[in-house]
C-alpha cells in the first residue's frame, strides 16, 4: 500500500487537485499498489471546506485539537498512521498546495524500490519562489552549512518504507522539525532531483517571521553538533583575542586604545557566541515539549 500524507491549512482547493493528479500520475506509472491519502487539517476543524474531502473514499482526514504548524502536522499524521503500517508499505509526505509536484511521486516510489533505501528525498533543483526568497534561502543554506556542517537540498517531499518509518517516527527530534530530522537520523537515503512547482490556488501564508522561525527549527535537530561547533569557535576566539591582548600588553601593538579595543572585541565576540548558545538551547528545550502528551486518535 502507498500512503500520501499532507498537512493542509485552508487549502482545500489546491489539495483536491493534488489528490487527483497524484492518483493519475501513480496509475500512469503502472504501479498497481493500493493508494490512499491522509490529510492533516491544521485548521483544527475551523475550515468548512474540508467537509468536501470526506466523501472521497480513498481520503482520510485527521484533525488535531489545535494548530500545530506545518512540520508538526506532518509528524502528527505519521504517528497516527504508523501503528497500522505493514513493513513493505510506503509513505510519501508532500505539501498540499502543488509546489511538491504530483508527477514526481512515481519517481520517488521507483527510486525507493530500485535502491532498497529506507528513505528517498526530493532534491531541489529549481525553485519557483520570488527572487528575494531565493536570495534569503541561499544565505540560509550557507548559514546552515556553517552551523550544522551539512548542506540542505531537500524539504518535506519524501518517501519512506513502512518499517523504517515505524522505527524512527517517535524520535523526539521530529517534534522539532520534520524535514531536517530526516537528515539528522542518518538512515540509508537516496535522492531524486525534483524542481519546485507553483501553487495550484490561493496564496502562501508563509511570511518573513514564520520563515525565520522555520529556519531556526531546522537547526534544532542538530543542536548537539551546533553546540560543539560553537564551543570550538568560542574557544578559538578566546585564544585569538587573548593572544592579541598579550601582544598589545608587551608592546608589539601600541597604545592603550589598541588594548581597549582588543579587549572589547574579545568580550563582545565571546559573549555573543555564549548568548546564542544559551538562547538556542532554551528555544530547543521549549519546542521539544510542545507536543508532549499530545496523543493521536
Amino acid at each position: 500500500m502507498i500512503w500520501v500524507v499532507s498537512p493542509m491549512m485552508f487549502d482545500t482547493e489546491s489539495y483536491t487537485r493534488l489528490h487527483r493528479e497524484v492518483r493519475e500520475a501513480v496509475t500512469a506509472s503502472g504501479d498497481t499498489r493500493e493508494l490512499r491519502f491522509l490529510v492533516v487539517d491544521d485548521s483544527a476543524g475551523t475550515d468548512p471546506d474540508v467537509a468536501g474531502l470526506l466523501g472521497l473514499p480513498d481520503v482520510q482526514v485527521l484533525t488535531p485539537p489545535f494548530n500545530l504548524g506545518h512540520q508538526r502536522a506532518i509528524v502528527y499524521g505519521l504517528r497516527h498512521l504508523a501503528p497500522g503500517l505493514a513493513d513493505d508499505d510506503v509513505v510519501v509526505t508532500m505539501d498540499s498546495d502543488g509546489e511538491d509536484q504530483p508527477g514526481d511521486v512515481p519517481r520517488l516510489l521507483a527510486a525507493l524500490q530500485s535502491t532498497g533505501a529506507a528513505l528517498v528525498l526530493a532534491e531541489r533543483t529549481k525553485r519557483s519562489e520570488p527572487l528575494l526568497f531565493r536570495v534569503l534561502y541561499s544565505m540560509f543554506r550557507v548559514f546552515f552549512r556553517f552551523m550544522a556542517g551539512i548542506t540542505v537540498l531537500s524539504g518535506n517531499f519524501a518517501g519512506q518504507r513502512g518499517d523504517s518509518l515505524k522505527a524512527t517516527v517517535h524520535h523526539p527530534s521530529f517534534d522539532l522539525c520534520y524535514s531536517s530530522t530526516l537528515l539528522a537520523l542518518r538512515r540509508a537515503t537516496t535522492t531524486v532531483p525534483c524542481a519546485r512547482g507553483h501553487r495550484f490556488a490561493g496564496r502562501s501564508r508563509m511570511n518573513t517571521s514564520s520563515l525565520i522561525a522555520h529556519g531556526i527549527r531546522m537547526l534544532m535537530p542538530f543542536s548537539e553538533r551546533i553546540a560543539a561547533r560553537m564551543l570550538v569557535v568560542a574557544a578559538a576566539s578566546f585564544v585569538a583575542f587573548a593572544t592579541l591582548l598579550t601582544l598589545t600588553a608587551v608592546g608589539v601593538f601600541g597604545g592603550a586604545t589598541a588594548l581597549a579595543l582588543t579587549a572589547a572585541a574579545g568580550v563582545l565576540f565571546t559573549t555573543t557566541f555564549i548568548s546564542f548558545l544559551v538562547l538556542f538551547s532554551g528555544f530547543s528545550q521549549s519546542s521539544s515539549v510542545a507536543m508532549k502528551g499530545l496523543g493521536t486518535p
